[in-house]
């Protein structure tokens, strides 16, 4: 069949070279699978008309219904993949896009069947009045992933990005923004003291980087925190391999593509309870879901997880989140809907 993939998300979601973009994972699925995939990016006008189906990256996105007119126009069958229908942002811009959303695109979730990342976008989306709901969770793109990385010294590592072989590096990838919390996470490093040899390397980028730099001054702890704005997603298993802990403040997680990966390279990971972390660290070993941030601290500062634990949880979380699951059930929609006879 002729697949498609829309997302048209404009933050960090899919960027090329600096992400793990869950639109390549799943379009590697969808053509080793034996289909012809076309993935679209941005809000686009030249949507092939001769589809078989388009999967559309659903969260807060006000397009969504001019691009299902199209599709029922030339009779494809539109699939909305959701991971969650309200903005996870408390500012007045996040209460006007849930309106605005609310008003379209929320709607049409009714007339057709969805997939849901999770079972809590799942209740969500009951909650609205969805009648036909699939859960299809994120996967890790095996393509993507360095299979080789234990290959390679974290010392040697360490030293690359200006740390030494018995520091405790905890390392966090998070755009700097509210439900992040990034700046609560330098507060954590002050708390945790020097119970361990503790460095802190953060990745990423954002509007509250002053109020990060500003923490930061306030504690003195300019010497044992270092910040990359970016990193190219290919050198991003060096960050994961060579660092001791992953940790994940946000209490509002909707998925954490770099927590499974952080997983799969062996890093502990310590993330406050949210929906994702709540899905994706269920019954591993070496990992903590934590419930406050006194938890992280207690989980970083205690003993470290064995390594038989950590390589089991690397093996599980790459054959629990694979993206077939997904994959399959986006053309199970398209063979019961059948193209050219979508009735909605």
């Amino acid at each position: 069949m002729k697949l498609g993939i829309l997302c048209t998300i404009l933050n960090d979601f899919g960027k090329k070279g600096f992400y793990n973009s869950q639109e390549i994972g799943l379009g590697r699925q969808l053509r080793d699978m034996g289909h012809s995939v076309i993935i679209y990016k941005g809000v686009r006008k030249d949507l092939d008309d001769d589809l078989d189906g388009l999967l559309c990256f659903s969260d807060q996105q006000l397009f969504i219904p001019h691009v299902y007119r199209f599709c029922k126009r030339h009779g494809i069958c539109f699939v909305p993949y959701v991971g969650t229908t309200f903005s996870v942002y408390p500012t007045l811009r996040g209460k006007i896009m849930n309106v605005l959303s609310g008003m379209g695109t929320l709607r049409l979730y009714r007339k057709m069947p969805v997939l849901a990342k999770t079972a809590s976008a799942m209740k969500e989306l009951e909650s609205l009045g969805a009648r036909d709901i699939r859960i299809a969770p994120v996967g890790l793109d095996p393509h993507a992933l360095r299979s080789d990385y234990k290959n390679y010294s974290k010392e040697e590592l360490r030293r690359e990005f200006g740390f030494e072989p018995d520091d405790v590096v905890l390392c966090s990838v998070a755009r700097m923004e509210i439900d992040k919390r990034t700046a609560d996470l330098i507060e954590v490093l002050h708390k945790a003291g020097d119970r361990k040899k503790f460095r802190l390397l953060l990745v990423g980028r954002g509007p509250l980087r002053p109020q990060v730099d500003q923490k930061i001054s306030e504690y003195g702890l300019e010497d044992r925190v270092k910040i990359l704005d970016r990193v190219p997603f290919d050198d991003m298993w060096k960050i994961y391999h060579m660092s001791d802990y992953y940790i994940n403040m946000s209490t509002a997680e909707i998925f954490g593509m770099a927590i499974m990966e952080a997983v799969y390279y062996g890093t502990s990971v310590a993330a406050r309870d949210a929906l994702g972390p709540s899905l994706t660290l269920r019954g591993l070993r070496g990992h903590c879901l934590c419930e406050s941030d006194d938890a992280v601290i207690e989980w970083i500062c205690g003993p470290y997880p064995s390594v038989e634990d950590l390589d089991e949880s690397s093996q599980k979380i790459i054959a629990d989140f694979s993206w077939k699951k997904c994959a399959d059930e986006y053309l199970r929609i398209i063979g019961e809907t059948g193209r050219k006879t979508q009735q909605l």
